[in-house]
């Protein structure tokens, strides 16, 4: 059958949206502690990826999740939505830890959206087809309320009805991003993980897929971990951010914190690597030496010590703990010398 022609997208309209019951910002919903994460590396050996990461996501919020590529982002993401298993440390829904083997139930309340639409999606399935396929399996609807509830989600995600019919191919970047988000949102997620959402799709529909999610945290009330590099798009959307480096989260706090007044020297040179329309010129960018350290050669100390311009002997021989910031804030920063930022 061949694909039919492509559903125009539409603003996301004004119809009332599934309703979840949920309240709003607050409540602790989603928990990470000390998630620690291994892969072979040969015969006899292992290197890890995510090492001490700790943090939690409310109802009705967003956190950003942002570092370097490779600094372990994306494996932290598989570990919220169960389709990795930590080596240990545990993640909690709602205080309650998650089976290593998780419940349909559990899967349900954690949804991934994955970096690429394109391969996401089953080509050779209509979107209805999906849709209707998720929804008959988790016995949410049947008969003439399986349509109704199809319908609903493409209004959720602002697409026409008539894109059910469509097939992935018949559709935009940015449309099948739409229904990727779609198919999670179909089983009623108390969680969304978008793992770098926006990488893979056009600068002119980016802003577009932030404001739905935006949107949906508002209308849902569902909490929402937002893993990128993209710390444009992490200080439009979010309301609190995590850095990951080599692994670990060096810094931790609200928004406009972390992006005004940044406690780890790391924090201060990925925000000021960033490109600006205006750049300061009266503000010294901060300088790094080297290079980041492979996975398998892990520094003892601090990660981050070998190109820190701040470094000293303790920074090598200690790894620093992620402790709150001083006079009182809810910030936490990984750095020996956090007080004195």
């Amino acid at each position: 059958m061949s694909p039919g022609p492509r559903p125009p997208l539409d603003q996301v309209p004004t119809a009332p949206p599934l309703v979840t019951g949920r309240p709003g910002p607050g409540r602790p919903l989603l928990a990470a502690n000390d998630l620690y994460v291994s892969f072979p590396a040969g015969p006899g050996h292992r290197f890890t990826a995510v090492e001490d990461v700790t943090f939690s996501v409310s109802e009705g919020e967003t956190l950003g999740i942002v570092g370097e590529s490779g600094c372990g982002k994306s494996t932290v993401a598989k570990c919220l939505a169960g389709l990795l298993r930590p080596d240990s440390g545990t993640i909690s829904l709602r205080g309650v830890p998650l089976a290593a083997r998780r419940s349909r139930q559990q899967h349900r309340a954690v949804q991934l959206v994955f970096q690429d639409p394109y391969s996401s999606l089953n080509p050779r399935l209509s979107v209805r087809s999906v849709l209707e396929e998720l929804l008959s399996l988790h016995g949410l609807a049947r008969g003439e309320a399986l349509d109704r509830r199809c319908r609903e989600l493409m209004t959720l995600v602002g697409l026409s009805e008539g894109a059910l019919d469509g097939y992935p191919s018949s559709f935009s970047g940015g449309q099948r991003q739409r229904i990727a988000i779609a198919r999670a949102l179909a089983v009623e997620p108390e969680v969304v993980v978008a793992d770098e959402p926006i990488s893979a799709l056009d600068v002119s529909v980016q802003a577009a897929i932030l404001a739905l999610f935006a949107d949906l945290r508002d209308r849902l009330g569902i909490g929402i971990v937002l893993i990128s590099h993209n710390l444009a798009a992490v200080r439009h959307v979010c309301d609190r951010a995590a850095v990951m480096y080599l692994g670990r989260i060096i810094e931790v706090g609200d928004k406009e914190e972390i992006f005004g007044a940044p406690l780890h020297p790391y924090t201060k040179a990925l925000l000021a690597a960033a490109p600006r329309l205006r750049p300061a010129t009266d503000r010294p960018r901060p300088r790094l030496k080297g290079e980041p350290p492979s996975m398998t050669a892990r520094p003892n100390g601090c990660p981050f010590y070998p190109r820190c311009p701040r470094a000293e002997p303790v920074c090598e021989a200690k790894p620093p703990q992620l402790l709150p910031a001083p006079g009182g804030s809810r910030r936490l920063a990984a750095c020996h010398f956090r007080e004195e930022q």
